[in-house]
Parts: structure tokens; C-alpha cells; sequence
């Protein structure tokens, strides 16, 4: 569930070079011939990142605690799409890395079926270090059934960031109810002001939109039923999604289908719209804005009757960290767990927020915006928005992601949109 970047392909040899050691049916010898443990990791952040910084550092003082023994090379490719493709065709060729960015998705269910993944939440438990982590950003990484297969190097809420001059202008205040919401939109476009800029190209953002209803109607109950069937989009709580959809969908900005990740945050940030949905990952580029007093944000609104609380949202902990099963030796073990004691720190050093528990810092000046966000996170509830494409099978989140854009621009009515998932989840699950 995340942020999109621009592609990026970029082999790093980090610290030094690594033999890959993957052949299919073989068994990674713990040291290569000149006596140095390597590993591979093949991932999917944003090259000079937070994450990507925090790993190479750590990475490197582990390398010289261990003498030179020990060695890593991260691949990185950053665009989502190339990456699962990259990392399916090597999997499906017997040449697994030893590390792999994953979504706990249906793809990633069905190598833990194969057994090429290691059991997270027993390699946590088995070594303390279960609760080193907070409780949400480990429930993200989880399957349906409870089981862990994925560690999180990230923690986020996702908000609705919005411009206070604009609504000062229009008298308007945070919504707290999804009505409240849409009337709030409707005053901004009455006034000819766009009252959303939405990232379509990327689609995701789109379908958070979707999820908004169902949610506070049912937590994640309602996606989970219709992936595996025993849902329907054409129901009452899926209509009133898809109907949400093509509600606030006439808010969006023109062209919204054909805008990017940073069109749509500089419309925002240059005031040519009032809103803009993303999560703290963006803390930095809203951070001088919302000094000057020019920004804040609000989290989902609720609804009457609603399973959800208002302390209630996306949180998320991202794409996780995923360990080869059959190359998951002791070396590799000590250097996971050197990651969990030091990588808490490190991360929110940088002002991020970090799903391991950690002191922040004094010799870190952290912002007013980081603290209060941070606060928010201790505080929301038991339940949380899980972004619906880690549930869905490929097929019918394609088909959903593209269809939601003709539906909130006008060119597909609800009833089409529904059949049209309804459709690929009869074709498709399980």
C-alpha cells in the first residue's frame, strides 16, 4: 500500500559484491570462497530513501563488526509493476534472493504454499523480538489466517491534507462525516475551486476512495469477503462504495486519470486545489507549508451507525521485507535481528515514523508536525483500512483500478463497475 516513485533500476553493490547462491535446488553455502557470507537482497524502495539510507548504514557497521565477513547487495528496482515482474521471472527460474520486498498478497501466499518463505512471526517470537514492534505495524503484514510471513521496515497513516486559506475563504471547517465531506467538495466547486487533485495514473489512490464506505460499514470484513467470494460488489455495502466513488469522483481535478504522484501533491501544495489524500510519508514536502500555517490535514470522516471508530483509518506498514527459505542461514538470522536492534533509531532519527519501538532521539530536532503525527498513531483503534490490493488477486484488482477511473469520472455507472468485478472475482477466486 504506498508511494510511487519514478523507475528506477539500480544494481548497488553495497559494502561489496554478492554471489546470488540461488540456483534452484541448491542450498546457499554459508561462506562464499573467499570466506565472506553475502547475501542478496532484491527490493522495491526508493533509491537514496529513508529505508534505503537507514538499511545501507546498518548494513555497512554490521559488515565491520563481522570483520569484512560479511557482505550484502541490494537491487533496486522502484517502480512497483517492474518489480513484481522482475521478481516473478526470477522465482518462477529457481533463482530466489535471499531477501525480497513483498506485500503479504495473494502472490506472496502462494510462495509461502510452496514453502519458499520463512515463518516472520515464529522467527520473531522464537527470538524475543515480537514486541520490539508496534502491534498494528505487525498486523498489517499478516494474512487473514494470522500468519507472518513479511517484516515491516515502515509505519503510516494516511490523511486528507487541505489548504486552511481556501477553507477560511469559504468559511468552511474539517469534515468529521462523509457528508460533511461532500458538501464541503460541493461549495469548493460551486465556487469554482477544484476541490481535490487525486493521483489517477497510479490508481491506488483511486481505490482507497472506493474502500472509504465499506470500511466504516465493516472494517475489512467486507473486502476479505469478496475476495474469496462469499461477497459481492453489487451488495448493499459494495454499492455504497462504488456510489462514494462516483460521488467525490466529480470533485476530483480534470484530468485526474492522466495525473501523476507529483502533479497531483504540486496542485495541491501551489493551491490550485483544496485537497489532497496521501499519508505522512510526505511529511517533508507538506512540512513548510503546514509552518506557515498554510496546511493541516483530517483523517477519514465517519459515518452513523458505522463498525469503524473516527480513531479509525488507513494505517499501514507497507510493503514488507521477505526472507528465502532455504537460504535463511545463521548468519543471515543474526544480521535480521542486528537489524531489529538498531534499526528503530536510525529510522526516526530521519523523521520517519518507525514500527519498531524506539526512543526518539536528542540530537534530532523533530518537528512540530512529526511529534503530532507520531501522537496521532499512538492513539488509533483496534481496527485499520488495509488497502484492498493486497487482498485481491491480480486480475480483479486490475479490473477494479482501471474501472474505478471510468466510474468517478462519469463514464461507467455504478451497476457497470459492479458486474464488472463481480465478474472477475467469480472467474478468479479462490
Amino acid at each position: 500500500m504506498k508511494k510511487k516513485v519514478v523507475s528506477v533500476l539500480l544494481a548497488v553493490s553495497m559494502v561489496a559484491a554478492l554471489a546470488a547462491g540461488c540456483g534452484k535446488g541448491e542450498k546457499k553455502e554459508s561462506e562464499s570462497k573467499d570466506g565472506v557470507t553475502t547475501v542478496k537482497w532484491l527490493t522495491s524502495r526508493p533509491v537514496d530513501g529513508a529505508i534505503d539510507q537507514v538499511m545501507r548504514e546498518i548494513s555497512e557497521q554490521y559488515s565491520k563488526e563481522k570483520g569484512g565477513k560479511w557482505k550484502i547487495e541490494i537491487e533496486t528496482t522502484a517502480d512497483r509493476p517492474s518489480y513484481l515482474q522482475k521478481l516473478k521471472t526470477l522465482i518462477a527460474g529457481g533463482n530466489m534472493p535471499d531477501i525480497i520486498d513483498i506485500d503479504a498478497d495473494p502472490y506472496c501466499k502462494e510462495l509461502v504454499d510452496a514453502g519458499k518463505l520463512v515463518d516472520v512471526k515464529e522467527f520473531l517470537t522464537e527470538n524475543d523480538k515480537y514486541d520490539a514492534f508496534y502491534p498494528t505495524a505487525l498486523k498489517y503484514q499478516e494474512f487473514t489466517d494470522g500468519t507472518m510471513y513479511t517484516l515491516p521496515l515502515e509505519y503510516h497513516v494516511e490523511m486528507t491534507w487541505y489548504n486552511k486559506e481556501i477553507f477560511e475563504k469559504y468559511n468552511l471547517t474539517p469534515p468529521t462525516t462523509m457528508d460533511e465531506w461532500l458538501n464541503v467538495c460541493k461549495t469548493l466547486k460551486d465556487n469554482g475551486v477544484t476541490p481535490i487533485s487525486v493521483d489517477g495514473v497510479d490508481r491506488w489512490p483511486v481505490q482507497r476512495y472506493l474502500a472509504m464506505m465499506p470500511f466504516r460499514a465493516s472494517a475489512n470484513d467486507f473486502i476479505i469477503g469478496l475476495r474469496d467470494g462469499k461477497e459481492k460488489m453489487d451488495s448493499e455495502i459494495g454499492k455504497e462504495g462504488a456510489e462514494f466513488v462516483a460521488e467525490i469522483g466529480q470533485y476530483f481535478n480534470d484530468g485526474f486519470a492522466a495525473t501523476d504522484y507529483a502533479t497531483a501533491q504540486s496542485m495541491f501544495l501551489d493551491g490550485k486545489s483544496a485537497m489532497y489524500y496521501i499519508g505522512d510519508w510526505e511529511i517533508e514536502a507538506m512540512q513548510e507549508a503546514y509552518d506557515q500555517g498554510k496546511i493541516d490535514y483530517f483523517y477519514l470522516p465517519t459515518v452513523d451507525g458505522a463498525k469503524t471508530q473516527a480513531n479509525e483509518f488507513c494505517v499501514n506498514s507497507g510493503i514488507g521485507m521477505a526472507f528465502n527459505a532455504e537460504t535463511f542461514d545463521e548468519k543471515t538470522k543474526d544480521f535480521v535481528l542486528y537489524v531489529i536492534d538498531n534499526y528503530g533509531e536510525l529510522y526516526a532519527a530521519k523523521q520517519q515514523m518507525s514500527p519498531i519501538k524506539a526512543e526518539l532521539s536528542e540530537d534530532v530536532d523533530y518537528s512540530d508536525l512529526y511529534l503530532r503525527i507520531q501522537e496521532d498513531m499512538q492513539s488509533t483503534g483496534e481496527h485499520f483500512l488495509k488497502p484492498w490490493d493486497t487482498y485481491l488477486d491480480s486480475d480483479t484488482n486490475t479490473i477494479m483500478q482501471d474501472n474505478l477511473l471510468l466510474l468517478a469520472s462519469g463514464d461507467l455507472t455504478v451497476d457497470e463497475f459492479c458486474k464488472l468485478v463481480d465478474d472477475s472475482i467469480a472467474a478468479n477466486a479462490k
